[in-house]
C-alpha cells in the first residue's frame, strides 16, 4: 500500500496551491482529481468550436510586489512562467445611479483623483475612504511578512495599520458606505460596481472582506493570464509533480480514512468513470479541496456529524451565471474596446439594490437586466481567440432556487430567452452584434452546482458575512476541520476569489506542514 504525507482531493487553486508548497517542502504529496483535466474553475474548455475560460475575467496583477500571490508564486518559481496581460482599469461601469461611463483606474491615488473629479462634492470622503481600504489591504501583507519573517517592525507596522479593520470589525461594506457618503449612491456604486466577481449583498457583505478584495485589485491592477486560467493550474501541477508528487486524474476520492481517535489515516479512491479499481492509500493528512459537505459524505458517520456541525449550518455565498457568445469577427469592429464593463439597471437608485438581481432569473426576462460584466477577451493578447470564433462573455448572479422545480424544457426555453434578452441588450449598445453572434452557451446556477460540486452553485464558498466575535478572535474562516489531519484548501477555508482560492490554499498548506511536522516530532522520525 502506498503512503504519502498528504493527500489533496481536487484540483481547483485551493487544493494544487497547497499540494504545490508542500510538495516543494519536501512532502509526499497525492493529488486526486476526478475530472479528467486540471483546475476546477481555473481552466478553459471547449463547447463546439468556441473556446470558453471558466470563470477568470481577471485578478490582481500578481507581479506586483503586495500583491497577495505575488510572494506564492514566487516562492514556487513559477510566478515568471506566467504572463500577466493588464486590463487597463479596474472596472469601467455605466448605467444605474452612475449614469454615464466611469473608470475606476488603478493605484490609490489616481483612484482617488478619477473618483474626485467626478464627485466633487465627496472628495474629502473618497480619501477617508480608500485610506482605510489601503491600510486594510496592506496589513494583510505586512501581517504575512511578519508572521513569515518573525519580524517584529514588520507586526508593528501592520498593527498601526489594522486600526480601521479594527474599528469597523463587524461593519458591512453598506454600513460603512452610508457613513462615509450618506445619500451619493453614484460614487458608492463607482466604488462597488464589480462586487459580483467576490459576492452579491452590499447590506450583508464584510467590510473587511470587501476591503482586502478591492484594495488588492486597486493597489496591484487587474490582469488576465495569457493562455487562460488554466495556465496557472498546469504550472501549480508541474510544481508538484517536478518535486516527486503525483498527480491523477480521472480518480475519485470515494472515502477518507480514520482511526479510532477519529484522526486521518488515508484515502480510498475509484476510476471515477467506472466506478472500480478501487485503491488505498495511507496518509496522515488530507487537503479537500472541495465544499466541506463532499468531504464529509465520504467520511465515517461519527466525523460527518462533527462537519455538520461546524458548517452545515453557515449561509453560502452567490451563484452565478454566464452568457458566452462567440463571435465571426472582433468585437472591435462594432465599437466594442473595453475589456471590461459593468452595466447597472437603469432602475436601479440605491448600491444596496444590487443583490435584487440574483432573482431575475427566477422568471423569464422583462425590460430590465440585473446588474451585469461584459469580458472582451479580445481586448487583451490572450493568445486564445485570435481566430473567430472570438468570445465576449457576460456574467451576473444567479441562485439555484431560480431553476428548482422546471422541467427539462421550461429550464430550456428559460435559458433561451436570457441568452436572447441579453444578445438583444448588447445589439442595443453595440449595433451589429448580433449579427455576429455565431455561437452561444449559457452556463446558470444549476450548471455551477454540477461542475463545482458545491451546495447551491455557491461560486465563493460561504457567504463573507461579518463576524460576531471582535478582532482579537482572529479571522473568522480558517481551514481547518474538527476532524483531525483534515483541512479545507478552497474558499470554504477562508478567502473567495482567484485570490482567496490561492490564499486559502496557502493557509491550509500551512497547518499541514505544522501537523506532519508535529507527528514527526512526537514519532521522533521523518513523515510517513
Amino acid at each position: 500500500m502506498q503512503k504519502f504525507d498528504a493527500v489533496v482531493i481536487g484540483s481547483g487553486l485551493g487544493g494544487l496551491t497547497a499540494g504545490a508548497q508542500l510538495a516543494k517542502a519536501g512532502y509526499a504529496v497525492l493529488l486526486l482529481e476526478r475530472n479528467f483535466s486540471l483546475g476546477g474553475a481555473a481552466s478553459v474548455y471547449r463547447v463546439g468550436s468556441l473556446t470558453i475560460e471558466a470563470s477568470l475575467h481577471q485578478t490582481s496583477d500578481a507581479r506586483h510586489p503586495r500583491d497577495v500571490k505575488h510572494r506564492i508564486l514566487k516562492e514556487l518559481g513559477i510566478l515568471d512562467e506566467l504572463e500577466f496581460l493588464p486590463t487597463d482599469a479596474v472596472h469601467k461601469v455605466r448605467g444605474g445611479p452612475v449614469g454615464e461611463p466611469f473608470a475606476l483606474p488603478a493605484g490609490f491615488d489616481a483612484a482617488h483623483d478619477a473618483l474626485a473629479e467626478r464627485f466633487p462634492d465627496k472628495r474629502h470622503a473618497i480619501r477617508d475612504f480608500l485610506n482605510d481600504v489601503e491600510r486594510i489591504h496592506d496589513s494583510l501583507w505586512n501581517l504575512r511578512e511578519a508572521r513569515d519573517g518573525a519580524s517584529i517592525a514588520k507586526f508593528q507596522r501592520a498593527l498601526w495599520e489594522l486600526e480601521p479593520a479594527a474599528r469597523d470589525w463587524n461593519a458591512t461594506l453598506d454600513e460603512v458606505l452610508e457613513r462615509c457618503f450618506g445619500a451619493g449612491e453614484a460614487v458608492k456604486c463607482a466604488l462597488g460596481a464589480n462586487l459580483l466577481y467576490f459576492g452579491d449583498d452590499p447590506r450583508r457583505i464584510w467590510w473587511v472582506y470587501y476591503a482586502l478584495a478591492q484594495g488588492a485589485n486597486i493597489a496591484s491592477g487587474t490582469a488576465y493570464i495569457k493562455g487562460g486560467s488554466r495556465q496557472l493550474s498546469l504550472k501549480l501541477a508541474k510544481v508538484i509533480t517536478k518535486a516527486g508528487g503525483v498527480v491523477r486524474l480521472g480518480r475519485e476520492a470515494s472515502a477518507i480514512l480514520t482511526n479510532a481517535q477519529g484522526g486521518v489515516t488515508g484515502v480510498r479512491h475509484v476510476a471515477r468513470k467506472a466506478g472500480g479499481d478501487e485503491e488505498e492509500v495511507l496518509a496522515p493528512v488530507v487537503l479537500a479541496n472541495c465544499a466541506p459537505h463532499v468531504a464529509a459524505e465520504i467520511l465515517p458517520e461519527a466525523q460527518r456529524e462533527a462537519m455538520e456541525a461546524a458548517f452545515g449550518g453557515r449561509p453560502l455565498s452567490t451563484s452565478l451565471f454566464c452568457a458566452n457568445f462567440g463571435l465571426s469577427a472582433r468585437p472591435e469592429t462594432i465599437g466594442m474596446r473595453e475589456y471590461c464593463e459593468i452595466v447597472l439597471p437603469e432602475g436601479m437608485t440605491r448600491f444596496s439594490q444590487y443583490a435584487e438581481g440574483a432573482e431575475a432569473l427566477g422568471s423569464n426576462p422583462d425590460a430590465a437586466l440585473p446588474p451585469y460584466a461584459i469580458a472582451n477577451f479580445t481586448a487583451v493578447d490572450s493568445g486564445l481567440w485570435d481566430e473567430p470564433p472570438h468570445l465576449v462573455a457576460v456574467l451576473g448572479l444567479d441562485r439555484l432556487a431560480n431553476w428548482k422545480g422546471l422541467a427539462r424544457e421550461e429550464a430550456v426555453a428559460r435559458r433561451d430567452a436570457w441568452l436572447g434578452a441579453i444578445e438583444k441588450r448588447l445589439d442595443r449598445d453595440h449595433p451589429g452584434f448580433a449579427d455576429l453572434v455565431k455561437e452561444r452557451v449559457f452556463l446558470n446556477a444549476h450548471s455551477m452546482a454540477g461542475y463545482l460540486r458545491t451546495p447551491e452553485g455557491a461560486v465563493y464558498g460561504f457567504e463573507p458575512l461579518p463576524p460576531e466575535a471582535t478582532i482579537l478572535a482572529g479571522f473568522p474562516r480558517t481551514p481547518a476541520t474538527p476532524v483531525g489531519g483534515l483541512y479545507l484548501a478552497s474558499a470554504f477555508g477562508g478567502e473567495h476569489g482567484f485570490n482567496g482560492a490561492i490564499l486559502s490554499g496557502a493557509e491550509a498548506a500551512r497547518l499541514a506542514a505544522r501537523d506532519l511536522e508535529s507527528r514527526r516530532l512526537d514519532s521522533g522520525g521523518s513523515g510517513c
